[in-house]
């Protein structure tokens, strides 16, 4: 039990920890900064491409009445006129005007991209062809599904099937519940398609449900105590504008806590999966996968490396650490190849990477008056020759060898356990079958004796 609640409480230190240090609270308040420029054209592009379908006609206001109901507390409905009326007039604009719409849209989803990325410790983000189509399928197909979903929901709802074969009176509860499932849906997808990195499912969905419910909690806490402040007397008409405000910024700051929760859960479960190695010792284990795989033609990925055993802390020093010695590089799909030749790497190489100088050079020629000096740096010079002489073979020849010596173990394999195996007894004549002729001496032989007795 107490193993249990230490095991806890460093989960939540951990969780707090990654929090403060990727500046979650500052993320919050630049992505509410930038949703303010960006919610029109968010919505302006929703409304584009769902004109496109004629059987969404009419949907938009659904889904904005929706969307409002589910993601804003009472106190922003106001709001929700003016983003309409906003949304309108920009579906007037000239083609300049749908560009920079488009482009502002574009900027809210890179810097929520970039965010999540800073939080699971990713270098760089998608780019190209991959970052185009992850924004154009969240502008284009994230308005068709919430229009599919919704059409489809109320098509089924609207049978009378439905209603008269609901005896148990099911009905109100599911429609009640949907829109939590729905947002537990968004969150997921989120926090696993948005990070540049391979994010295990489960860990996502753990996020997302979490993730869902503080958000309906904090929806409700926030209605509830906007309801019973004085802001209205204070701002009069404006009062929505500071509430609204307000409440974007606490829904980022809760989208953030989800990422960092989805990345903490991951984070453990590789770690408990993880092995005690040293740095150099974990090297030595990646440039040996890195090898392999080079041999094969493949990319490292993620699990690749979740599964040698390395710990993620320690795989993000020493990705460093070899990135700056362009010996690995990182490719568009987050994997990782080897892109220097290791016949030009040698283990002391690798050694003073991770531990630079670790046995000083000579010189000081001021101190070298003094005996214990002249002693400790003979001692050095000696220990840097045997070092030099121990640990200058390269990384290529040290794993082609191991390469041959397991080929040659595994043929040996078999050879040996034939070798082991118990020669068969040699009863050959106990077993063979008498011919006739010795049995008919046998025959003779017993019957001379019977006569004779």
């Amino acid at each position: 039990m107490t193993e249990m609640v230490h095991r806890w409480r460093r989960f939540f230190t951990s969780l707090w920890t990654v929090f403060n240090e990727k500046n979650c609270r500052q993320n919050a308040a630049a992505l509410t900064y930038m949703t303010l420029f960006a919610i029109v054209p968010l919505v302006t592009v929703s409304y584009a491409m769902l004109s496109l379908f004629p059987d969404f006609a009419g949907l938009e206001n659904k889904i904005q009445q929706q969307i409002f109901s589910h993601f804003v507390p009472e106190s922003g409905r106001e709001v929700q006129e003016y983003i309409n009326n906003f949304s309108v007039q920009a579906q007037r604009l000239t083609g300049a005007g749908i560009a920079m719409l488009l482009l502002t849209a574009g900027f809210l989803l890179k810097n929520i991209e970039t965010t999540f990325n800073a939080i699971w410790d990713i270098p760089r983000g998608r780019k190209g062809v991959s970052s185009f189509l992850l924004y154009w399928a969240i502008l284009s197909l994230g308005p068709i599904l919430l229009g599919a979903g919704m059409a489809a929901t109320t098509y089924l709802f609207s049978q009378k099937v439905l209603a008269q074969n609901d005896s148990l009176g099911l009905l109100p509860s599911v429609l009640r519940v949907l829109p939590f499932i729905f947002t537990a849906i968004a969150f997921t997808l989120l926090f696993v398609a948005v990070p540049n990195c391979r994010v295990p499912l489960r860990h996502g969905l753990a996020g997302g449900v979490i993730t869902a419910i503080a958000f309906e909690a904090a929806k409700y806490l926030f209605g509830l105590i906007v309801s019973r402040s004085s802001v209205q007397a204070i701002y009069g008409a404006f009062a929505f504008v500071p509430m609204f405000l307000i409440w974007i910024y606490t829904m980022w700051m809760i989208v953030l806590a989800g990422c960092v929760l989805v990345r903490t859960l991951s984070a453990y479960h590789a770690a408990a999966q993880g092995r005690n190695y040293s740095d150099l010792v974990a090297t030595l284990v990646l440039m040996s996968k890195f090898f392999s795989n080079y041999q094969k033609g493949l990319p490292v990925s993620e699990q690749d490396i979740s599964r040698a055993g390395i710990r993620p802390a320690q795989w993000r020093r020493i990705r460093e650490i070899l990135q700056a010695n362009k010996v690995i590089a990182q490719t568009d799909r987050n994997e990782h190849v080897l892109v220097r030749d290791l016949d030009s790497v040698t283990l002391e190489q690798m050694l003073d990477w991770l531990h630079p100088a670790p046995l000083p050079e000579s010189g000081h020629r001021e101190l070298q008056v003094r005996p214990w000096y002249r002693d400790v740096d003979a001692r050095f010079r000696e220990a840097r020759d045997f070092s030099h002489a121990h640990l200058s073979q390269s990384l290529g020849d040290l794993f082609r060898e191991s390469m041959a010596k397991e080929l040659l173990e595994k043929s040996v394999e078999p050879l040996a356990e034939t070798r082991e195996l118990p020669a068969p007894e040699n009863n050959s004549n106990d077993n063979k079958p008498a011919s006739k002729g010795s049995s008919r001496n046998a025959r003779a032989k017993s019957s001379s004796r019977t006569t004779s007795s």
